[in-house]
């Protein structure tokens, strides 16, 4: 077997830097050393991997067809070398969670877990590092085995990428109390052409929340006014509570605001949408004990939302 690992690791370090220079500086080879092994593997495929588009090196088809093979392969490397590292210590496990469970669902979670394996928060907890992104970003993160697992609240299509259904989440609309369709129409159901004239705080493309929302309105509101945008939900909800619009947010967000009576929420025919949180599993990751603990919990978890 003429291909290395060595060789694999440069590919995708090529493919994510963009040039032999950025991905020499990451692996810390030199330049003439990345570009060597880089030409001894594609004369060993008999095939070219990029494409040069200005300075940057792209991959082309050929080379995209290796990718989740090249990634697939180093991964189980690494986790061998932790496995036979000789000190048994834990390996770190990776979580990629997007926005509204890594900022609400995921902490109480995480203390559900440890609590389960009979932890304190004194104790030495297991090796955990958390990534927070909206759910595209996520997606992209469990099909470039960035993460081990990942936690998202929008859809997920990638053809690589194994989908458990996990918990169900309560979205609301909702508006500042002073809101003008909040004193117009009170607990009377707003006439959907009003909400078509509104002014909606969104979040970013990519965001589950956003994606939920413009699919339970499509049939009746074919597009949102919006001046503002926002990729976080807190800036959203403060934005709300301020009179600045209307905004779509899970009750997890905005329980807060409603039982101040800052926020209120807007009856509407869109109530009671709902939509499903879901697990990520890359289907060539070799799952690990660890994994499968921290899988088997969240799962078995449904008091969370």
């Amino acid at each position: 077997m003429r291909i290395t690992l060595r060789q694999l690791q440069i590919f995708i370090s090529i493919a994510k830097c963009g040039s032999t220079t950025a991905a020499g500086e990451e692996i810390a080879l030199s330049q003439s050393a990345i570009s060597a092994s880089m030409a001894e593997l594609e004369k060993i495929v008999n095939t070219q991997l990029f494409d040069r588009v200005g300075r940057r090196l792209q991959l082309n088809d050929h080379g995209r067809a290796m990718m989740p093979h090249a990634l697939a392969l180093v991964d189980r490397a690494e986790n061998l070398e932790t496995l036979y590292a000789g000190d048994n210590a834990p390996s770190t496990l990776i979580v990629g969670a997007s926005l509204t469970i890594g900022n609400y669902l995921l902490p109480r979670l995480l203390s559900a877990y440890w609590r389960q394996q009979g932890l304190s928060l004194s104790d030495a907890l297991p090796p955990l590092q958390i990534a927070v992104a909206n759910t595209a970003d996520i997606i992209h993160k469990v099909a470039n085995f960035e993460v081990d697992i990942g936690l998202v609240e929008g859809a997920c299509h990638h053809p690589n990428i194994t989908v458990k259904p996990w918990l169900k989440d309560e979205l609301l609309l909702v508006a500042s109390s002073d809101h003008p369709l909040v004193r117009q129409y009170d607990t009377r159901i707003i006439p959907t052409e009003q909400l078509a004239d509104a002014n909606w705080l969104l979040r970013e493309p990519g965001s589950g929340t956003r994606e939920a929302l413009e699919q339970a309105l499509s049939p009746d509101i074919s597009h949102m006014r919006s001046t503002l945008e926002f990729s976080d939900h807190e800036a959203i909800k403060h934005s709300a509570a301020e009179g600045l619009g209307i905004a779509c947010l899970s009750r997890l967000v905005v329980s807060d605001m409603l039982t101040s009576g800052k926020l209120a929420q807007l009856n509407t025919k869109f109530s009671g949408l709902h939509r499903r949180f879901s697990l990520l599993l890359h289907h060539q990751k070799q799952v690990t004990d660890g994994m499968q603990h921290f899988i088997q919990h969240a799962l078995s978890e449904h008091n969370l939302s």
